[in-house]
């Protein structure tokens, strides 16, 4: 049996909505038991450390409740939010703890491993392959250790032809201003509309977070605004900010929301990539031009349209939730079968 722990977080920025959606869709789209988890309310400083302080208290005496199957939580490997939005099953013994996570980059990597040592993780599932096989390395005991990539609800997405979208370029959520220095004034004056997320050196969205002044308010718009893009801006964090990513170069959801969009991703591939496709899903940037080459891509964009096409079938065939459930559900049973 598995028990899914699904999040109570009021108020949450769109990352948070995102990993609402997943669990709400694993829910639906599974034979797993759900079980909600207590409501975090604002500010979220406050109600995640009195969670966290209450499974500090009661852990000692709930950790002789034994409770059969599995217990799932995704998302959030912070320790606040681990212990207080699974509160109290991730408190209760279970035959295994299951964490299937995003945002474990190289710098955290030892706060990371302590807190899946105290929490007892027994089944580790990591989206980044970097990540996965440098958890795989540590051997943990009693740990086992995964590589599950994000994925997306492609059905919840729209595209439009090519020549009735508005938007040229789009980048959203995380820039780069490197790339965004080197075509912004072009695009101004050739007249090429570029949308994107305002950012500055004192906020920057990798770093501070987004919580007000969104590019796109609501899901709504943001499927909206995909849907009338033409070239999507997708760089891996490693790229943007190596300070916070170290190594691990993953294929993050906006490559995934960028090709059941239909855009056609301009930027960089990451590493993972290498290995999750046959082809390179993503059109690099010409540093020698970077400017002549979005006008060379507007001006004829035919040849790209098998590119654009080809992204599309595969993020519904192999990046879709229902492939992450049934990965998911497969690694559990496994484990809980030789346990």
């Amino acid at each position: 049996m598995i028990t899914l722990i699904t999040s109570k977080i009021r108020k949450g920025s769109p990352d948070l909505e995102l990993l609402q959606q997943f669990e709400q869709f694993c829910s639906g789209n599974s034979n797993w038991r759900t079980r909600k988890g207590p409501v975090l309310f604002s500010p979220r400083s406050i109600s995640s450390r009195m969670y966290t302080l209450i499974h500090a208290l009661l852990h000692p005496l709930l950790r002789h409740f034994k409770k059969p199957g599995a217990v799932l939580s995704l998302g959030l490997p912070y320790p606040l939010y681990l212990y207080a939005k699974n509160f109290p099953y991730f408190s209760i013994k279970y035959d295994l703890k299951v964490l299937w996570t995003y945002d474990v980059w190289q710098p955290v990597y030892i706060p990371f491993e302590n807190l899946v040592r105290k929490s007892g993780i027994n089944l580790l599932l990591l989206s980044s392959r970097q990540a996965t096989a440098h958890f795989q390395q540590l051997d943990i005991p009693g740990c086992e250790v995964h590589w599950v990539p994000e994925t997306i609800n492609t059905d919840e997405y729209e595209f439009k032809p090519w020549h009735e979208r508005r938007t040229n370029i789009l980048s959203f959520g995380r820039s780069w201003l490197t790339y965004h220095d080197a075509i912004a004034a072009g695009c101004v004056q050739h007249h090429i509309e570029y949308a994107y997320q305002e950012r500055n050196q004192q906020h920057d969205v990798a770093v501070h977070g987004l919580r007000s002044h969104l590019q796109f308010p609501t899901w709504k718009e943001f499927i909206s605004g995909l849907a009338n893009a033409q070239l999507c801006i997708c760089f891996p964090r490693s790229i943007t900010h190596p300070a916070l990513a170290g190594n691990v170069s993953t294929l993050t959801i906006r490559y995934l929301q960028a090709m059941a969009s239909k855009c056609l991703i301009i930027g960089a591939s990451p590493d993972d990539a290498a290995y999750l496709f046959d082809y390179n899903p993503v059109v690099e940037v010409d540093w020698t031009d970077p400017l002549g080459q979005i006008q060379e891509i507007l001006a004829n964009p035919e040849p790209y349209q098998e590119l654009i096409e080809r992204n599309y079938k595969t993020v519904c065939e192999k990046f879709h939730h229902k492939n992450a459930v049934a990965q998911i559900e497969e690694l559990i049973n496994h484990k809980l079968a030789r346990q």
